[in-house]
């Protein structure tokens, strides 16, 4: 069984899509069930997080960069063998441009 961390801009992004469904679409069961999705989801990464393969980009492949649909958001993660952990690291919604979002975070680190 693998831990879950989540990152600070993993978290935010958690935090900001639930907000917008619930205030912005003024949908709070849309954002209660969209909460237990992603519950659900953080069960199956911590029993198999290989269960998604590396994303098709050779350079976020390079960065262990995997990621698995939660509805229409993307929850993006890493693997830590040598920790036993995952790291989340983002939450996106999908139809952002999120392989370059993903290269000009890794550039500025």
């Amino acid at each position: 069984m693998f831990e879950l961390k989540f990152s600070e801009t993993a978290n935010n992004d958690i935090v900001s899509s639930l907000k917008y469904i619930k205030k912005v679409l003024e949908a709070p069961k849309a954002a209660e069930n969209h909460y237990k999705e992603l519950k659900e989801t953080y069960k199956k990464l911590k029993e198999n997080p290989y269960r998604r393969p590396l994303v098709r980009n050779k350079f976020l492949a390079s960065k262990g960069i995997r990621f698995i649909m939660v509805k229409k958001y993307m929850l993006i993660y890493i693997i830590d063998e040598s920790n036993n952990t995952v790291l989340l690291y983002r939450f996106i919604h999908g139809r952002r441009d999120w392989i370059n979002i993903l290269k000009n975070e890794s550039e500025k680190e």
